[in-house]
């Protein structure tokens, strides 16, 4: 898989909170999950509620590559149950379209700030290295194991054929 049509863009923030919020926060309710979305996704709120109830219908469970220059860009923010020990994990994108089959696709690494509960970040897919029409699962990993994960189905356009065949007449006199 070429890295240059597979863009990875890094935009790795902290999620900010409420100062001197009690309770649940959106890593605690949203915890082992990757938000998938072809929009920006905010990284700021006042009501937790409210903050999550708005990444849920940013998800989106289907994508479409550009006709013209057949990529898609997937902002993405994952959540996870336990601060990371570490400041690196991977983003590693599967080809899930067959039941019960995984065929990794690709891995990058995520460098991110030690304590961490929240990645916000954006990929881009080229349709040259990623099929249209499949379902990709985004895990993101911590040393090999999965701390969130979330599926989409990227779509596009096949070429389209007018059904019109056209013979030269050296080809309709030829006979088999």
């Amino acid at each position: 898989m070429s890295l240059v049509k597979c863009a990875l863009a890094v935009a790795v923030l902290a999620l900010p909170g409420v100062a001197g919020a009690r309770g649940a926060m959106p890593e605690d309710l949203l915890r082992g999950k990757v938000i998938i979305s072809d929009q920006k996704i905010p990284m700021k709120w006042s009501a937790v509620g409210s903050y999550v109830s708005q990444l849920k219908g940013l998800n989106k469970p289907t994508l479409w590559y550009d006709k013209k220059t057949g990529k898609v860009r997937i902002e993405y923010a994952a959540f996870f149950a336990q601060p990371i020990n570490d400041v690196q994990v991977n983003l590693v994108i599967y080809d899930v379209t067959e039941s019960g089959r995984k065929d990794r696709r690709g891995t990058w690494e995520q460098f991110m700030s030690k304590g961490d509960r929240v990645l916000f970040n954006s990929i881009t897919l080229d349709k040259e290295d990623f099929e249209m029409n499949k379902k990709y699962r985004l895990v993101i990993e911590d040393r090999g194991k999965v701390i969130a994960s979330g599926e989409v189905i990227v779509r596009g356009e096949g070429p389209h054929y007018s059904g019109k065949v056209e013979f030269t007449d050296e080809e309709t006199k030829k006979k088999d």
